[in-house]
């Protein structure tokens, strides 16, 4: 399917950017906003509230590995319906709940719910529905979680502070089913396949189609990844060392992107300095970047976008040590920080399809994602430890460097494994 009139991909673009803009980011970014509001009128302490946020990174888990098993196994419009509704109805049930085990139930349901509506559904339509412009499009979606924080951390602020925290999440709730559920009914197919049409390609002899089809004979995995009949079994993923190379690669990347986060805007306060904006210029170039590394990586490939992001996230650790001198290394740092982190949205649905391809894609993605996820949850848990064996925030700055290593390490020989094995299934067949 080229660029002719009538594709229908264009709408599966639309409805996962609503999506994202609207459901991710208020489960995302929005919660946070409630905790010290309900710990005030409900006396619950922060320590006790905090738990509800790692049942939250738990639901999200299991979420995860669920919509991978049960995308192959129902209507993609019945799964997303399900999460739709579950999704709305736990943020909005916040405002019924009064015991601490309440928010604990109810967060895990709303993120369970979101992975069904998000993640792994967005990532295998995207990667069904484009062969070409895969990672611009799965970067522009993904940028929408990013934009509409920018919408929804302020307006629930105000919302909070004028109407009460128990109204404020039944209009969160009701905004999320008002846009989330209509998509989940009306929008989306799992693929092309599904309505007569074809994945999208590059007008044959354009500029475009011509570096695509010499990019596809330097590296045959990556046609593959394009194929819906190709790649690998659950089963001879698990039997190659690319899948657990990806393992430790995701676990890095997700202790990456999360471990520091939470931990830069005390550092910050501790040297007295405003970091409402320095926090948000991180958002603002992580925004960017998302949508950047999605584009880079049809230009350039994954390999380089990785090393970049590493890189990248190396220079702001470097920028911290020094913040403490000027503000000015605290704004670089936000820069460098945030065009790194972003490869938290992009690099996991790319790096599944490049090296075991798509004939167990949502299977395989919904396990790895679960491993980022991981990863992402022990991050802050282990920076924090760190800063308290050793009082200092230095140590916590070069160990993440260390972790940044390793990220691009294991992931760059998960791809080079996954090429390797790639190529030998696909001999296994012709000669079969």
């Amino acid at each position: 399917m080229t660029r002719e009139k009538g594709f229908y991909g264009i709408r599966i673009v639309i409805g996962s950017l609503l999506l994202t803009i609207f459901s991710m980011a208020i489960i995302n970014n929005a919660s946070s906003f409630f905790m010290q509001p309900i710990c005030d009128t409900l006396g619950f302490t922060v320590a006790e509230f905090s738990a509800a946020y790692s049942m939250a990174a738990l639901g999200a888990a299991a979420g995860a590995m669920l919509a991978g098993t049960l995308i192959q196994k129902m209507p993609i419009r019945v799964m997303m319906t399900i999460g739709a509704i579950g999704t709305a109805l736990g943020f909005a049930g916040m405002s019924l709940a009064t015991n601490m085990w309440h928010f604990y139930v109810l967060f895990f349901i709303a993120d369970c719910s979101m992975a069904l509506i998000t993640n792994v559904p967005i990532a295998t339509m995207l990667s069904n529905w484009y062969k070409d412009k895969r990672g611009t499009m799965t970067g522009l979606v993904f940028a929408g979680s990013g934009l509409g924080a920018m919408i929804f951390a302020p307006l629930t602020e105000y919302l909070i502070a004028n109407v009460g925290w128990q109204t404020t999440a039944m209009i969160n709730g009701g905004i999320i089913l008002a846009t989330a559920l209509p998509v989940s009914l009306l929008v989306f197919y799992k693929s092309p396949a599904d309505i007569g049409q074809k994945p999208f390609t590059y007008p044959e002899g354009s500029p475009e189609a011509i570096k695509a089809a010499a990019a596809s004979n330097d590296n045959k995995e990556k046609a593959m990844s394009s194929d819906p009949d190709a790649g690998l079994t659950r089963k001879e993923a698990f039997a190659s060392p690319a899948f657990w190379l990806l393992a430790a690669g995701l676990l890095f990347m997700g202790f990456m992107c999360s471990g520091v986060m939470v931990h830069i805007p005390t550092y910050l306060g501790q040297l007295g300095m405003n970091a409402g904006f320095v926090m948000a210029l991180l958002a603002i170039a992580s925004l960017v970047g998302t949508f950047a590394s999605g584009y880079l990586m049809d230009k350039i490939g994954l390999v380089k976008v990785l090393l970049f992001c590493g890189i990248s996230f190396s220079l702001g650790m470097v920028f911290l040590f020094f913040t403490k001198y000027t503000l000015v290394f605290a704004f670089l740092m936000s820069i460098f920080v945030g065009l790194s982190v972003c490869i938290a949205k992009v690099g996991p649905p790319m790096l599944t399809s490049s090296i075991f391809g798509m004939k167990d894609y949502s299977f395989l993605y919904g396990l790895n994602y679960t491993l980022f996820l991981i990863g992402a949850v022990i991050g802050p848990v282990a920076c924090g430890i760190i800063y308290q064996a050793n009082e200092d925030y230095g140590p916590v700055w070069l160990i993440n460097i260390a972790i940044a290593a390793g990220m691009f390490i294991f992931s760059t020989l998960a791809l080079k494994a996954g090429s390797t094995v790639l190529n030998r299934s696909t001999e296994q067949v012709a000669n079969a």
